[in-house]
């Protein structure tokens, strides 16, 4: 009587993890413009995590294209691209050395000038 106890009960367990995968959504990296540009302040002021950092470039941005397009130079200035050497490692906190800090200036120059032109209020 027992056997068949704990058998039911775990099924039940079994079943209602399984749905819980089928069902469920899977989890999604979903940061506001604003969220980037502090992501990308506090890495010039020496204030970003490295985890932090990491999981900014490691994750696809996919509700919004030109954040995508932001995070994937940021890629290119972690890890280099085809013309591009990777930035070199920074001192005294600093994730990278100037020239690859100054390449992020460049991205967050570009990325204020994504959230001025963003449009206040959103027609569905």
């Amino acid at each position: 009587m027992e056997f068949i106890l704990v058998f039911v009960i775990s099924f039940i367990v079994l079943v209602g993890v399984a749905l819980a995968f089928a069902l469920g959504k899977p989890p999604t990296y979903r940061p506001s413009r604003a969220e980037v540009m502090t992501i990308l302040v506090d890495l010039m002021e020496k204030r970003l995590e490295v985890a932090r950092w990491e999981m900014f470039l490691s994750l696809p941005i996919l509700h919004d294209p030109e954040l995508e397009e932001i995070r994937k130079d940021c890629l290119i200035v972690a890890f280099g691209g085809i013309d591009k050497p990777p930035a070199g490692e920074g001192l005294s906190g600093a994730i990278y050395d100037r020239d690859g800090l100054k390449r992020i200036r460049v991205l967050a120059v570009k990325l204020d000038h994504l959230i001025k032109s963003e449009p206040t209020s959103k027609l569905f």
